[in-house]
């Protein structure tokens, strides 16, 4: 089953990111044998109109300034783990362990963080930052090749970056706040549809493929957005969002 989340708080951009990583997760996997083309064609459709009235134009949305802190926060991460690959040649086993269980967790956040778009790079990096906090074995790593300094780095460019960019999305999106709740209230509505037909299969086959790994998929694409929403906290939701199905 493909769990609940609050579309409510994402901020425009997020909410239009989310809806198209879950088409994605869908036409991937074939919307005609899901059974669902009839409901992914209607949400793709209210997506893309709703990109379009909240997207001016790339051009006027990344400005040199956002270009300068997104490429901030890749040096902090490129320097990283570049330190972490050095010291996983170090003579000393030691070392070399703590450097190898970095390593092993940057992996899990794929080959190209750098390369993702802003959103899903904001996302990974508050993820890794997330464990780096809370998981000794890489509190341990990060102390003894002494990094903590990298990461206070790659926290400040990473939330300042966040900062700046949403803002940016924001201020131009209020040039037609009206239509574009109208058309996010519609996209809502498709999303779920889409959601709950897909559901629906699940619980008549039993939990059987494709609809299962549509499922797994999309579940942990949710989670990361949930993660996003619980590391924002409650005091920083989008004033400009229309209130959405919670479900």
């Amino acid at each position: 089953m493909i769990q609940s989340i609050v579309l409510q708080p994402l901020r425009n951009g997020e909410f239009i990111q989310f809806l198209f990583d879950f088409l994605n997760i869908v036409q991937k996997n074939d919307p005609d044998a899901l059974k669902v083309r009839a409901q992914f064609e209607a949400l793709k459709t209210s997506a893309d109109e709703t990109e379009k009235l909240f997207k001016i134009s790339q051009a006027s949305l990344i400005t040199a300034e956002i270009e300068a802190m997104d490429n901030r926060r890749d040096r902090a991460i490129t320097g990283i783990s570049m330190v972490a690959t050095a010291y996983t040649y170090s003579p000393d086993p030691v070392l070399e362990k703590h450097a190898k269980t970095l390593e092993a967790h940057f992996s899990l956040f794929g080959t190209g963080i750098t390369r993702d778009n802003y959103m899903s790079q904001t996302a990974s990096i508050r993820n890794i930052l997330s464990d780096w906090e809370t998981k000794s074995e890489l509190k341990d790593a990060l102390t003894a090749l002494r990094l903590k300094d990298w990461k206070a780095e790659l926290q400040a460019a990473n939330e300042q970056f966040y900062t700046a960019y949403t803002s940016r999305n924001e201020e131009l999106a209020s040039a037609s706040p009206d239509s574009l709740k109208t058309k996010r209230l519609e996209a809502n509505a498709a999303y779920y549809k889409l959601r709950d037909r897909l559901n629906g299969h699940f619980e008549i086959s039993d939990g059987a493929e494709p609809w299962a790994k549509v499922s797994s998929l999309a579940n942990q694409s949710i989670s990361n957005y949930n993660d996003l929403l619980a590391r924002r906290g409650a005091g920083e939701a989008a004033p400009e969002t229309p209130a959405a199905t919670v479900a």
